[in-house]
């Protein structure tokens, strides 16, 4: 499984083909990133997937590197209504300007 520092793709050289901001828990934001053919989640300096607290603290650690697509994306937990047809992808994904 491929991932990525934040302190590694900030860099005015970085190219970041695609960002997708997953956003869950109220507030909680992990990043995956698509750099030089390898897509991966951000880390911390534990190896676990770093949590943002809003989308700018995720802009701030990525300040200087270029990002040509971005997205956020949503899965919401209210996936079964009365009536409605079984499990259906309810996924949001809504692009995002950096």
């Amino acid at each position: 499984m491929n991932f990525h520092r934040a302190s590694h793709l900030n860099h005015q050289d970085v190219r970041i083909t695609e960002l997708t901001v997953h956003s869950y828990e109220m507030g909680k934001y992990l990043a995956e990133v698509d750099f030089d053919g390898r897509k991966g989640f951000i880390v911390d300096d534990n190896n676990k997937p770093r949590q943002f607290p809003s989308i700018d603290a995720l802009k701030d650690a990525l300040h200087s590197c270029t990002v040509h697509k971005a997205y956020l994306v949503h899965q919401s937990a209210y996936d079964e209504m009365c009536g409605g047809s079984e499990k259906v992808d309810n996924t949001l994904k809504v692009p995002l300007v950096l």
